[in-house]
Protein backbone atom coordinates (compact mmCIF):
# COMPACT_ATOMS: atom_id res chain seq x y z
CA UNK A 1 0.00 0.00 0.00
CA UNK A 2 2.62 3.13 1.06
CA UNK A 3 4.40 1.73 -2.45
CA UNK A 4 1.21 2.44 -4.15
CA UNK A 5 1.18 5.75 -2.09
CA UNK A 6 4.24 6.81 -2.88
CA UNK A 7 3.51 6.68 -6.94
CA UNK A 8 0.00 8.09 -7.13
CA UNK A 9 1.80 10.74 -4.76
CA UNK A 10 4.60 11.40 -7.12
CA UNK A 11 2.50 11.12 -10.03
CA UNK A 12 -0.22 13.79 -9.10
CA UNK A 13 2.84 16.32 -8.47
CA UNK A 14 4.55 15.35 -11.63
CA UNK A 15 1.42 16.13 -13.15
CA UNK A 16 0.80 19.46 -10.92
CA UNK A 17 3.39 21.18 -12.88
CA UNK A 18 2.35 19.86 -16.15
CA UNK A 19 -1.37 21.24 -15.82
CA UNK A 20 -2.66 24.23 -15.67
CA UNK A 21 -4.60 24.51 -11.78
CA UNK A 22 -2.27 22.04 -10.55
CA UNK A 23 -1.58 22.43 -6.78
CA UNK A 24 -0.13 20.54 -3.88
CA UNK A 25 -1.10 21.74 -0.32
CA UNK A 26 -1.66 20.99 3.56
CA UNK A 27 -4.90 20.10 5.69
CA UNK A 28 -5.57 20.68 9.17
CA UNK A 29 -9.20 19.25 10.60
CA UNK A 30 -10.97 17.76 12.83
CA UNK A 31 -13.03 14.20 12.01
CA UNK A 32 -15.68 12.61 14.30
CA UNK A 33 -15.93 8.48 13.73
CA UNK A 34 -19.29 6.81 14.83
CA UNK A 35 -19.78 3.64 14.24
CA UNK A 36 -22.71 0.98 14.81
CA UNK A 37 -22.30 -2.84 15.66
CA UNK A 38 -24.46 -4.83 13.10
CA UNK A 39 -23.85 -8.22 14.38
CA UNK A 40 -22.00 -9.86 17.45
CA UNK A 41 -22.99 -13.27 18.78
CA UNK A 42 -21.73 -12.79 22.15
CA UNK A 43 -24.17 -10.12 22.80
CA UNK A 44 -26.69 -11.30 20.26
CA UNK A 45 -27.02 -11.39 16.21
CA UNK A 46 -30.02 -8.86 16.64
CA UNK A 47 -28.14 -6.50 19.41
CA UNK A 48 -27.37 -3.44 17.79
CA UNK A 49 -24.95 -0.94 19.78
CA UNK A 50 -23.12 2.55 18.63
CA UNK A 51 -20.15 4.86 20.21
CA UNK A 52 -18.33 7.69 18.09
CA UNK A 53 -15.05 8.91 18.64
CA UNK A 54 -13.30 12.21 17.58
CA UNK A 55 -9.72 13.76 16.95
CA UNK A 56 -7.82 15.99 15.23
CA UNK A 57 -5.67 15.45 11.93
CA UNK A 58 -3.59 16.10 8.90
CA UNK A 59 -3.42 15.50 5.32
CA UNK A 60 -0.95 16.02 2.36
CA UNK A 61 -2.73 16.58 -0.83
CA UNK A 62 -2.24 16.71 -4.63
CA UNK A 63 -4.54 18.19 -7.55
CA UNK A 64 -4.92 18.86 -10.81
CA UNK A 65 -7.31 20.13 -13.66
CA UNK A 66 -8.72 17.83 -16.08
CA UNK A 67 -11.21 20.29 -18.04
CA UNK A 68 -13.03 23.54 -17.08
CA UNK A 69 -14.59 23.55 -13.55
CA UNK A 70 -13.28 19.55 -12.61
CA UNK A 71 -10.14 18.60 -11.15
CA UNK A 72 -8.91 15.55 -9.57
CA UNK A 73 -6.95 14.68 -6.48
CA UNK A 74 -5.35 12.58 -3.85
CA UNK A 75 -5.24 12.99 -0.19
CA UNK A 76 -3.39 11.31 2.26
CA UNK A 77 -3.09 11.53 5.75
CA UNK A 78 0.18 10.30 7.12
CA UNK A 79 -0.76 9.05 10.51
CA UNK A 80 -2.26 6.15 12.86
CA UNK A 81 -5.54 6.16 14.77
CA UNK A 82 -6.05 3.68 17.57
CA UNK A 83 -9.81 2.74 18.10
CA UNK A 84 -10.11 0.73 21.06
CA UNK A 85 -13.20 1.27 24.04
CA UNK A 86 -13.06 2.64 27.74
CA UNK A 87 -11.01 0.52 29.53
CA UNK A 88 -14.57 -0.41 32.23
CA UNK A 89 -15.14 -2.86 28.59
CA UNK A 90 -14.60 -5.78 28.35
CA UNK A 91 -13.61 -5.57 24.28
CA UNK A 92 -11.52 -8.17 23.34
CA UNK A 93 -9.70 -6.30 20.51
CA UNK A 94 -8.57 -3.13 19.08
CA UNK A 95 -7.84 -1.54 15.68
CA UNK A 96 -4.87 -0.10 14.16
CA UNK A 97 -5.57 2.45 11.00
CA UNK A 98 -2.97 3.90 8.85
CA UNK A 99 -2.43 4.98 5.48
CA UNK A 100 -6.00 6.55 5.03
CA UNK A 101 -5.81 7.62 1.54
CA UNK A 102 -8.66 9.73 -0.65
CA UNK A 103 -9.02 9.54 -4.12
CA UNK A 104 -11.36 12.03 -5.70
CA UNK A 105 -13.57 15.10 -8.20
CA UNK A 106 -14.06 18.15 -7.50
CA UNK A 107 -16.44 20.06 -9.18
CA UNK A 108 -16.39 23.82 -9.03
CA UNK A 109 -18.93 26.19 -8.98
CA UNK A 110 -18.67 29.04 -11.78
CA UNK A 111 -17.93 32.21 -10.52
CA UNK A 112 -18.41 31.01 -7.15
CA UNK A 113 -16.00 30.01 -4.41
CA UNK A 114 -18.06 27.35 -3.64
CA UNK A 115 -16.63 23.60 -4.89
CA UNK A 116 -18.10 19.65 -4.52
CA UNK A 117 -16.14 16.82 -4.09
CA UNK A 118 -17.20 13.44 -4.50
CA UNK A 119 -14.52 10.19 -3.73
CA UNK A 120 -13.52 6.88 -2.77
CA UNK A 121 -11.47 6.74 0.86
CA UNK A 122 -9.33 3.39 1.63
CA UNK A 123 -7.24 2.59 4.95
CA UNK A 124 -5.66 -0.13 6.24
CA UNK A 125 -6.55 -1.77 9.18
CA UNK A 126 -4.38 -4.12 11.91
CA UNK A 127 -6.37 -5.68 14.84
CA UNK A 128 -4.26 -6.88 18.09
CA UNK A 129 -5.81 -8.62 20.75
CA UNK A 130 -6.70 -6.81 24.26
CA UNK A 131 -6.13 -10.14 26.37
CA UNK A 132 -3.61 -12.97 26.32
CA UNK A 133 -6.29 -15.80 26.40
CA UNK A 134 -7.77 -13.95 23.23
CA UNK A 135 -6.54 -14.79 19.71
CA UNK A 136 -7.92 -12.91 16.54
CA UNK A 137 -8.65 -14.96 13.57
CA UNK A 138 -9.33 -13.34 10.18
CA UNK A 139 -10.15 -9.88 10.02
CA UNK A 140 -11.34 -7.17 7.31
CA UNK A 141 -7.89 -5.93 6.29
CA UNK A 142 -9.32 -2.36 5.05
CA UNK A 143 -11.67 0.63 5.41
CA UNK A 144 -13.10 1.77 2.56
CA UNK A 145 -16.01 3.36 1.48
CA UNK A 146 -17.68 6.68 -0.64
CA UNK A 147 -17.33 10.17 0.04
CA UNK A 148 -18.98 13.33 -0.81
CA UNK A 149 -18.27 16.85 0.57
CA UNK A 150 -18.77 20.77 -0.18
CA UNK A 151 -16.01 23.17 0.40
CA UNK A 152 -15.35 26.90 -0.31
CA UNK A 153 -12.24 28.21 -2.05
CA UNK A 154 -10.57 31.45 -1.57
CA UNK A 155 -7.21 33.39 -2.26
CA UNK A 156 -5.02 32.72 0.62
CA UNK A 157 -3.52 35.88 2.60
CA UNK A 158 -0.44 34.27 3.45
CA UNK A 159 2.41 35.65 0.33
CA UNK A 160 3.78 32.59 -0.32
CA UNK A 161 0.71 30.45 -0.73
CA UNK A 162 -1.79 30.95 -3.67
CA UNK A 163 -5.22 29.17 -2.10
CA UNK A 164 -6.70 28.73 0.96
CA UNK A 165 -10.22 26.32 1.65
CA UNK A 166 -12.44 25.83 4.47
CA UNK A 167 -14.70 22.16 3.46
CA UNK A 168 -16.50 19.25 5.24
CA UNK A 169 -16.81 15.86 4.34
CA UNK A 170 -18.86 12.26 4.89
CA UNK A 171 -17.51 9.17 4.14
CA UNK A 172 -19.89 6.04 4.68
CA UNK A 173 -17.50 2.95 4.90
CA UNK A 174 -18.68 -0.60 3.92
CA UNK A 175 -18.96 -2.91 6.80
CA UNK A 176 -15.77 -4.95 8.49
CA UNK A 177 -15.69 -7.66 10.37
CA UNK A 178 -13.48 -9.31 12.67
CA UNK A 179 -13.40 -13.11 13.69
CA UNK A 180 -11.89 -13.83 17.94
CA UNK A 181 -11.60 -16.71 19.76
CA UNK A 182 -11.29 -17.13 23.64
CA UNK A 183 -8.84 -19.52 24.47
CA UNK A 184 -9.74 -19.82 28.03
CA UNK A 185 -11.90 -23.01 29.05
CA UNK A 186 -13.59 -24.16 26.39
CA UNK A 187 -12.76 -22.28 22.95
CA UNK A 188 -15.26 -19.90 22.19
CA UNK A 189 -15.25 -18.01 18.16
CA UNK A 190 -17.62 -15.37 17.86
CA UNK A 191 -17.72 -12.54 14.56
CA UNK A 192 -17.91 -9.58 14.87
CA UNK A 193 -19.49 -6.90 12.36
CA UNK A 194 -20.06 -3.20 11.74
CA UNK A 195 -20.48 0.05 9.74
CA UNK A 196 -19.00 3.67 10.07
CA UNK A 197 -19.27 6.91 8.88
CA UNK A 198 -16.57 9.53 9.00
CA UNK A 199 -17.16 13.50 9.36
CA UNK A 200 -14.40 15.64 8.94
CA UNK A 201 -14.22 19.79 9.15
CA UNK A 202 -11.01 21.01 7.44
CA UNK A 203 -8.96 23.84 6.80
CA UNK A 204 -6.33 24.00 3.76
CA UNK A 205 -3.43 25.95 2.23
CA UNK A 206 -2.05 24.93 -0.93
CA UNK A 207 0.09 26.21 -3.93
CA UNK A 208 -0.44 25.79 -7.13
CA UNK A 209 1.71 25.81 -10.67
Amino acid sequence: MKKILSIILTSSFLVCNAYAGGMIGLKYGTGDLSGDRTQDASHGTTTKASGSVSSEYGAVFAEFGVKDAISIGVEYVPFEAVIDTKASTTTDSHVTISDFTTLYALLSVPDSPIYAKLGWGHADLAVKANYDSVTVGSHSDALEGHMIGVGAQFESPLPFLDIFRVEANIYEFDEINITTTNTTGTAQTTTKKGEAELMTLSLSIAKSF
